[in-house]
Parts: C-alpha cells; sequence; structure tokens
C-alpha cells in the first residue's frame, strides 16, 4: 500500500507539471458533482411538494434549481472529459519516457532477456494510461463516496431504513474486486503469450527474417501459430470477463431487489400520511443517483485496481540497479584484468554456461578467445562488458572488483564490435557517430572513423540508411564495417572487445582489416588497454598475444600461439584443419 501512494504522488506531481491550471480546474469540477447531484434530487422534491401545496415560488424555485443543477452538470462534464483526455495523454507521454529511460539506463542486459522480466516492465507499459488516471481515479473514488454520503443522509432524512440501500453496495464492491482479481491474473498469464503472438507476427513483416520466412514458405504456418496463441489468450480473458461479469450481475440483482423494498416502503410511508408523495421522487431520484455513484465508485476502482497491478512492477524497474553509483574506471589499466573462480547461469537455466573459469588478461596484451559454437565465448564477453554479471567468483579491473566501479563509467572506457552487432538505420553520421556522442556532430572525426574502418561513405553523412526509410540498404559487410566505424569513436577505451569482427566479410575483406586489427591494437596496447579477440578464423586469432581455448565452458588451454601449436591439443587440430581449408 505503502508503493500505492508513493506512485500516486509521483504521477500527481508529474499531471500538476504538465498542466497545473488544468488539473485544479478538473479537480474543482470532479469535487463539485457531489453537490450537484443532491441539488438534482432536492429540486425534484420541491417541485413536486410545492406543486402539490400551491405554492407558485416555490415550484419556479424548484424548477430554476433543477435547471441550473442539470445545465452545470451537462457542460462540467464535458469539460471535465476534455480536460481528464488533456491531462492523461499528456502525463502518459512523459510516465512513457521515463519508464522508458529506466529500461534502457539498465547497465546489464538481463532484464531485456529474461522472459518473467521482460514481462514485468512490458506490463508496465501496457498499464501507463491507468497510471497516467491513478490521481484522477482516485479523486473520483473519493467524490463518489461523498457523494455517497450526501445521498444516503437524504435517504435516512425520509426513513432511516432506507439508508440500508447503501448496504448493498457491499456486496458490489466485493463482486468487483473479485472481477478485477479475475481479470488481472488473465492479463498477466497473457502477457507472454501475446508478446511470442506479436513477435510470430513481425517475423513474416520485417526485412531480415521476412526473407527466410518466404524461402521457406513458413509464412502460413507462423501466422497459424500466432492466430492460435492470440486465441487462447483471448478465451482466457474472456472467460476471466465472464465469471467477473456473473459475480457482479449477481450483486446488481441483489441492489435491485434492494430498490423495490425501499420503494415499498416509501409507499407504505405515503400511505400512512408520513410523507409525502416528493419524498417517493427524491427516493427515486436518489435510488437512481445511488445506482449512479455506485458505478462510479466501482470504476474508478477498477482503474485504480488496473494501475495497481503496475504499482509492484513499476518500482521493482525504479529499484532496479541503475550502475550510476560506483568507483570510477582507472584512467590506465597497470595489471590488466582478473577472472576469478568465475561461473554464469542464465536465469531459469539448469546449467551453468561458463564453468570455474581462471584468466589473466594483462594490460596492454591482445588476448585470442577460440573454441566450438556454443563454447561460452560471448557470454565471456558479456561478463568483461559488464553485460552479466558473473554467478559466482570474481572479475576484477587493476585488483578492483568490476561490480564496485560504476557501470555508466566502465561503459565509456569500453570499444569494440559484438558478434550481434546493431543495424542502425539513422543518417550515417548517426550510425557512427553514436559510438561516441559527444563528436556525433563532428565531421571530421566520424569521417576519419569511416575512413579506417573501410566502411561505405554512401552520400555523405547525411545519407539515410535503412530501404524502409527510403534510404540505401548496406549489405551485411558494409553494416559490419558500420559498427567498426562506430567503435573507433571512442578515445582511450580501458578494453576493446572484437567478438566475431568478420563473420560477414569475405577472406579478401577480412585480411583489409586484419591490418586495421593490428593497428587498433598496438594503438590500445600504448594505452594499456586489453584487446580480447573472439574468431573462428585462425589467421586473425594468431596475432594474439595469448590464446584462450574454450570448450563446454571451461578453459581447456591458453598459451601463444606457438605454445599452443607445440602442445599438440584442440587448438593445433583446429588450426591445422583450418589451414588445409584454405589451400
Amino acid at each position: 500500500m505503502r508503493d500505492w501512494w508513493r506512485l500516486l504522488t509521483h504521477i500527481s506531481r508529474l499531471t500538476l507539471r504538465e498542466g497545473r491550471r488544468s488539473a485544479v480546474i478538473l479537480a474543482l469540477l470532479i469535487v463539485g458533482e457531489a453537490g450537484v447531484i443532491a441539488a438534482m434530487g432536492l429540486s425534484q422534491r420541491k417541485l413536486v411538494d410545492d406543486s402539490a401545496g400551491g405554492a407558485a415560488g416555490g415550484v419556479a424555485a424548484a424548477v430554476v434549481l433543477g435547471a441550473m443543477a442539470y445545465a452545470t452538470s451537462s457542460v462540467t462534464g464535458r469539460v471535465r472529459g476534455n480536460l481528464l483526455l488533456y491531462l492523461v495523454g499528456r502525463v502518459r507521454g512523459r510516465l512513457s519516457e521515463q519508464i522508458q529511460r529506466l529500461v534502457s539506463s539498465i547497465p546489464t542486459i538481463t532484464h531485456l532477456e529474461h522472459a518473467p522480466y521482460i514481462d514485468r516492465w512490458n506490463r508496465i507499459f501496457n498499464s501507463s494510461q491507468a497510471l497516467s488516471a491513478m490521481p484522477w481515479s482516485a479523486l473520483d473514488s473519493v467524490v463518489a463516496v461523498l457523494g455517497l454520503a450526501v445521498t444516503v443522509g437524504l435517504l435516512a432524512s425520509i426513513s432511516p431504513a432506507l439508508s440500508l440501500l447503501a448496504v448493498l453496495g457491499v456486496p458490489l464492491l466485493l463482486a468487483n474486486r473479485r472481477a478485477d482479481r479475475l481479470l488481472r491474473d488473465s492479463r498477466d498469464a497473457n502477457t507472454e503469450l501475446l508478446r511470442h503472438e506479436e513477435r510470430l507476427h513481425a517475423l513474416c513483416v520485417e526485412p531480415e527474417p521476412a526473407k527466410e520466412v518466404m524461402l521457406a514458405d513458413g509464412g502460413a504456418a507462423l501466422d497459424r501459430r500466432a492466430r492460435d496463441l492470440w486465441e487462447t489468450a483471448a478465451v482466457r480473458e474472456t472467460s476471466a470477463r465472464l465469471r467477473g461479469a456473473a459475480w457482479q450481475s449477481t450483486a446488481w440483482i441483489l441492489y435491485a431487489a434492494g430498490f423495490a423494498g425501499a420503494m415499498i416502503v416509501v409507499a407504505g410511508l405515503i400511505r400512512d400520511g408520513r410523507t409525502t408523495v416528493g419524498a417517493a421522487v427524491l427516493v427515486v431520484s436518489l435510488a437512481t443517483q445511488l445506482q449512479s455513484q455506485l458505478r462510479v465508485v466501482l470504476q474508478s476502482l477498477t482503474t485504480a485496481a488496473e494501475a495497481g497491478q503496475a504499482v509492484s512492477h513499476y518500482w521493482w524497474l525504479r529499484r532496479y540497479p541503475a550502475g550510476s553509483s560506483g568507483l570510477a574506471p582507472p584512467p590506465v589499466l597497470a595489471g590488466g584484468i582478473t577472472l576469478s573462480g568465475v561461473r554464469f547461469r542464465y536465469p531459469g537455466a539448469s546449467s551453468d554456461t561458463l564453468h570455474d573459469v581462471h584468466l589473466e588478461l594483462p594490460a596492454g596484451k591482445t588476448v585470442a578467445i577460440v573454441g566450438a559454437n556454443g563454447a561460452g565465448k560471448s557470454t565471456l564477453i558479456k561478463l568483461l562488458t559488464g553485460l552479466y554479471e558473473p554467478s559466482a567468483g570474481s572479475l576484477t579491473v587493476d585488483g578492483t572488483p568490476l561490480a564496485s566501479l560504476s557501470a555508466v563509467g566502465w561503459n565509456a572506457r569500453l570499444s569494440g564490435v559484438h558478434q550481434d552487432f546493431a543495424r542502425l538505420r539513422l543518417r550515417l553520421r548517426e550510425t557512427v557517430g553514436i559510438g561516441n556522442v559527444r563528436y556525433i556532430r563532428a565531421k571530421p572525426v566520424i569521417e576519419a572513423a569511416i575512413a579506417r574502418a573501410g566502411a561505405p561513405a554512401f552520400d555523405g553523412l547525411e545519407s539515410q540508411l535503412g530501404a524502409p526509410f527510403g534510404g540505401v540498404e548496406p549489405s551485411l559487410g558494409q553494416w559490419q564495417r558500420l559498427a567498426l566505424a562506430r567503435s573507433l569513436m571512442r578515445e582511450t577505451p580501458l578494453c576493446v572487445v572484437l567478438d566475431e569482427p568478420t563473420a560477414a566479410l569475405d577472406p579478401l575483406a577480412e585480411h583489409e582489416l586484419f591490418q586495421l586489427f593490428v593497428a587498433q591494437a598496438h594503438s590500445a596496447r600504448r594505452a594499456g588497454a586489453v584487446t580480447v579477440l573472439v574468431s573462428h578464423r585462425f589467421t586473425t586469432v594468431r596475432m594474439a598475444d595469448h590464446i584462450v581455448v574454450l570448450d563446454d565452458g571451461r578453459v581447456r588451454e591458453q598459451g601463444s600461439h606457438e605454445e599452443l601449436m607445440a602442445a599438440a591439443g584442440a587448438y593445433a587440430e583446429l588450426y591445422r584443419l583450418q589451414e588445409r581449408a584454405y589451400r
């Protein structure tokens, strides 16, 4: 409950920042509704009683009061609706921006890969409308409760027994809570299904996967699978809604029976001369208003409950380590990077991907990591770059645990290319310049990085990349060169990682880039940086000062090229196989 109040306070402040005057006006309109409802009911009673008594002045006053109340209700209802749309829309945009910043500021990527975590922040985005409306649903509930108190008071003034109509709101409240819980559970259960369904359809329309889907003629099969997932989710939510509706219908039937009982009580009072016909009209009006007020309360509670579903997810995201605190990385590496007994297991996995890894990566040296597919090479790279945290063991930088360093600061001192490099369909200047945003408008710096990487210049730095945006679509090899150019934008990195940097290139292009890697490694060595190279191509690997052979997540061999060849182990066997293949 404390988290709910904290989030309500946060959203309220956002609302006031986005439109203080509009928020104040809307709050006054909502609060004034309780008085308008009471005025309409009292005017109807006065109109009937004064008509029966022949009091023309009273009739006129009742008509004026009722007309003013009705006109006020109609006009303020429209103004209220427009203001609510405006404020909630503004706050939703700001809140979505904040959520996106929180998601993107987390230095590790577990929350982007682990399904339960993805479902949690995805649920926040899906509930952004309800979250943005929290202050108004809460105020609606308070005002509706106050209106209920006024209505019950007026009913009790006719007969205390009539106030029992309000008691029938309890079953409505319980039924509504039950319906909300059923719907919430179904939506939480559907989050992964709908995410899977959306991704299957995306495979058919996004350029890269669509080529294979079309070649294999698998579009129809993927569509059927996606449709099955959608129907499963729809059936689950529909079932929850129907069961909730059954509970609510039963509660409303009880209320209708209570209303009928109230009318019998009023009829008896009129027969006994203990009240007037105007009181009967007031009871009918108030009972109708009571029904409307109960609906408003229930609707407000439903909106609040929908927001409440995301409250725990929201604060989970806010409390997720952001990585901005910690020690600053050293300006230059003196000793290097050390891994001691490092193990890593992916969330939800049944076994470790890396087992008891002990490695010394000396400052100013180039270390190559080789091994079969699935040996754990890319996982090790992501541990070095801080994208993953070890499940056990320690990873230190010049003797300081990497976990103690500022993740933002460490990230700023990294450079390189990952195996699954990004294809940023922006302008060429932005695609390369984002490697160091400080120089994103520095034309000479960006052009120099493009030239060093041998990347295409196309029609200049303002060239739009990506066919979907009306630009040129680079080939896979060109995208990889652009990724290399982006990595060259970093100044004085402490660690340079090259994860399969030539995988998309032909042998001639690989040889050209090999010269670039040599130059980059020498430059990094002078700055005391560690260069880590992952490659299946041993013509590139043999340039390294130290070579590590991974097998099933374990270090099987390590040493220089000459030492490993002399040892005649797994490395020597793989090297000779590839050497014969290239002859």
